[in-house]
């Protein structure tokens, strides 16, 4: 009995300590300031077992992936705000200083433009009532197509 109990556990530790190891198309790990980070995405190998209503999968499935924005954004000293955020009806871009011929974008969810305009003051109010309740995007973009920010904005 004793050399059973001594053998599970000495094989529950050999699997313990050995490193978990994924296939996986691209990963990294990044160490900073006491703190290590690790991902990957796309794993091909992945295994699911079932039984009744519980389902038990092993690895990180990527069922959805929104990418907001891949250009880098320029640094801009004016400091802008959208605000109420949820809002029911409008939302309200504020600039610090007035701006040099920016435009903004509203885009749906799906990446649909639905409405574009130029800001002209400190402060331009975004009229939503038009549109359904959800999420929507808008990008505030310079005369020249450079990205200055994208807001996140939910409407109830």
């Amino acid at each position: 009995m004793k050399k059973l109990l001594i053998s599970s556990l000495l094989t529950l530790v050999t699997y313990a300590l050995q490193a978990q190891e994924v296939i996986s198309p691209s990963g990294l790990t990044q160490q900073t300031g006491g703190y290590v980070i690790s991902w990957t995405v796309g794993e091909p190998v992945i295994n699911k077992v079932s039984k009744g209503n519980t389902i038990l999968t092993q690895g990180f499935h990527q069922s959805k992936l929104i990418i907001t924005a891949v250009e880098e954004l320029i640094e801009s000293i004016n400091q802008v705000n959208v605000f109420p955020n949820p809002t029911a009806q409008f939302a309200i871009i504020k600039f610090d200083q007035l701006p040099e011929k920016n435009i903004y974008h509203l885009f749906d969810i799906n990446g649909k433009l639905l409405s574009s305009k130029e800001i002209k003051s400190t402060e331009t109010q975004i009229d939503l009532t038009p549109y359904a309740n959800g999420s929507y995007l808008l990008k505030i973009i310079q005369e020249d197509n450079l990205p200055i920010q994208t807001f996140k904005i939910f409407k109830q």
